[in-house]
């Protein structure tokens, strides 16, 4: 009797276990890989870190399965165009992985401490899919597009008992194809990119499914033969840190954690977020926007041609304009059949260029009021990117970079070339004793050798000059790298930025040493060279000036700072200058008796003509001490006239 109740209780189980489990295993198979990739928009590397993942996953179908975290100071957006990938679930794993560098990544979180090098992922993840797991784990999710609703499931399998008590269930939700900006110093993922020049952001971590915490949920049974099954009901949000929640581009992973600290992923698995395929519909837009030529143009024509390339007939949709940030929405209403077309024209819109501008065109929103949904994201828009300024702007710039966000009026970076220049500040760094200058980085690292970071300044009206000159300062060092010298060139365009002419390039000299080596160069403002080009070639012309940082073969840093132009009129006072100089001559300091000239610009000039040094006159005091014998002349720009006197050193 006793046997035929055991009997009778596995043939019970059996059939329970049968009508209860429907897709996990339940026998034994080799541990899946979680590669956390904690990654940023801002770093160079971080694609070739996309790419090594892409190769894993296509190596190994169905075994691999990517969550791209997307954390780290790499990761904070510059501007109001560039994307937030961040959440503070990817951060706290972050933290804990101990992430020393970026790219990095996790595997399983196997080893110590988590994060390891992108060179490494491959070997470990080969080691790990040679062992085999103490559980199976299996997952499907579908949303639904009108609510919202995503429903997902997951079923979980002990082939064998863990070596803990208690394991922990994490379920991430990620997005593909995200568009926007990237750096990338190699191009290493080239197929990520799109025509328009936006980077394809794949695996993105959004949010946590399951409960419990960043750590996951508790799973209490870990012996052999237990088996769980799960539901979860997610409401997706339409955006998180104003990035769309697109629900046909999404991912879910889940995965068992053997820790509550989360750490050791024994096993997991993967499946893209399935939905109701009659909401499909496909619409492409093709740009038919000319982008005026050169740098200087002052309005834009934005149009783009729209094709219905699927099935069901489109009635109505709205697509954006952004025209540095500013959107400019456009809505169709009508009748489009499959292979039908249509064109959307904002006509001119007057544009001042002020340096970089940005213009996109961006669809598909409320497609047949948002009961269908564009599914190929691949073909809904346009932009583009440059460089414009205004029609002879200015006759004169002074311009110090005292704050790592605001630029100088008319000037702007171009790092289309190279991206490793930027402004930095700090007590004393700059050129002037001022708080800012541009660095630009030389290590070999950066990859940047021979390449030009540009600065421009547009457009210079020199039509009034009478001798106009340009100058600035550097400094630089090669910190002990044994490179080759970084140069500095510029460059002048007489037709807005469509051919450029350069008329000056210097080969740096080294001008200090880092505090310790293998530190950045912080250089002194007594370490700065000073350098002047002449733009007499120039007078009576309206011209854009480039101004190119070139890295050498290696090194540490070449900062450059307090760019200044001196393009206006000169008006000769004949006053006698032993009344507004004294003394006169002079031995070591000079004293101006004219308060009127107080907290104008100053521009100090040999004999010969040549730039001695430039400034502020904060206190009508200028120190001398360093001016050979002789006649200087000092030009004072008061509101863009230039009041002119001379001072003789004698000693």
């Amino acid at each position: 009797m006793k046997k035929i109740s055991v009997l009778m209780f596995c043939m019970i189980f059996a059939f329970y276990f049968a009508n209860a489990q429907k897709w996990v295993s339940t026998t034994p198979q080799p541990r899946n890989v979680i590669l956390e990739e904690f990654t940023g928009i801002h770093c160079g590397y971080c694609p070739d870190g996309h790419k090594r993942a892409n190769d894993l996953v296509a190596q190994y179908p169905g075994k691999v399965f990517l969550i791209n975290i997307h954390s780290g100071g790499y990761a904070a957006p510059a501007n109001g165009s560039e994307p937030d990938l961040r959440t503070t679930v990817g951060s706290a794993i972050d933290v804990a992985a101990k992430v020393s560098g970026y790219p990095a990544g996790s595997v399983n979180r196997g080893t110590t401490p988590w994060a390891i090098d992108r060179g490494q992922w491959a070997t470990k993840a080969t080691a790990i899919m040679n062992t085999t797991s103490t559980v199976n784990v299996a997952v499907k999710s579908f949303v639904d597009y009108k609510t919202r609703v995503m429903t997902t499931e997951v079923e979980i399998y002990y082939t064998s008992a863990s070596a803990q008590a208690k394991n922990y269930l994490t379920i991430a939700l990620t997005q593909d194809d995200i568009l926007g900006y990237q750096s990338d110093y190699g191009n290493y993922n080239p197929t990520n990119w799109t025509s328009d020049g936006l980077y394809r952001h794949n695996h993105v971590f959004r949010q946590l499914i399951s409960s419990g915490g960043t750590w996951g949920e508790s799973i209490d049974t870990t012996t052999a033969g237990h088996y769980e099954y799960r539901k979860y009901t997610t409401t997706l949000p339409d955006a998180i840190t104003s990035i769309p929640m697109v629900f046909y581009k999404l991912n879910v992973v889940a995965f068992v954690t053997e820790a509550a600290t989360g750490s050791n992923i024994l096993s997991g698995a993967g499946t893209p977020v399935d939905f109701d395929q009659s909401v499909k519909c496909d619409l492409g837009l093709k740009n038919l926007t000319q982008i005026p030529s050169g740098m200087c143009f002052t309005s834009i024509s934005p149009k783009v041609e729209v094709t219905n390339n699927s099935g069901n007939a489109v009635t109505s949709f709205d697509v954006s304009l952004f025209l540095n940030g500013v959107e400019n929405k456009k809505s169709y209403t009508g009748s489009l059949a499959k292979g039908d077309k249509t064109t959307l024209d904002w006509g001119v819109i007057p544009f001042q260029g002020k340096g970089s501008y940005s213009v996109s065109i961006q669809g598909f929103k409320n497609v047949n009021n948002n009961t269908l949904s564009d599914m190929d994201a691949s073909n809904d828009g346009f932009s583009a990117s440059g460089m414009a300024f205004t029609s002879k702007a200015f006759t004169t710039i002074s311009a110090g970079f005292n704050s790592t966000t605001a630029m100088p009026v008319n000037t702007a970076f171009d790092k289309s070339q190279n991206n490793a220049f930027s402004i930095v500040t700090g007590s004393m760094i700059g050129a002037k004793n001022s708080a800012g200058a541009i660095r630009f980085a030389l290590d070999a690292s950066w990859n940047v050798a021979d390449t030009p970071g540009d600065i421009l300044m547009g457009e210079a009206d020199l039509t009034a000059a009478t001798s106009p000159n340009f100058s600035y300062y550097y400094a630089y060092s090669d910190g002990q790298a044994g490179g080759s010298a970084p140069t500095i060139t510029v460059n002048i365009s007489k037709d807005c930025g469509i051919t450029w002419e350069e008329i000056k390039n210097v080969t740096c000299t080294e001008t200090g040493q880092p505090a310790v080596k293998g530190n950045w160069y912080v250089p002194k403002t007594a370490e700065y060279k000073l350098v002047n080009v002449s733009l007499s070639a120039y007078k009576g012309q309206a011209v854009l000036i480039k101004l190119s940082g070139i890295p050498g073969s290696t090194g540490n840093a070449l900062y450059i700072d307090e760019l200044a132009l001196d393009a206006t009129s000169d008006v000769n006072d004949n006053s006698n200058a032993s009344d507004v100089f004294y003394p006169n001559p002079a031995s070591s300091k000079i004293q101006i008796n004219d308060v009127s000239l107080l907290g104008f610009n100053y521009s100090i000039y040999s004999n010969s003509g040549d730039l001695v040094t430039n400034g502020i006159n904060s206190n009508n005091i200028f120190d001398v001490s360093n001016l050979s014998n002789g006649t200087y002349l000092v030009k004072f720009n008061i509101d863009n006239r230039i009041i002119s006197k001379s001072f003789i050193i004698a000693r």
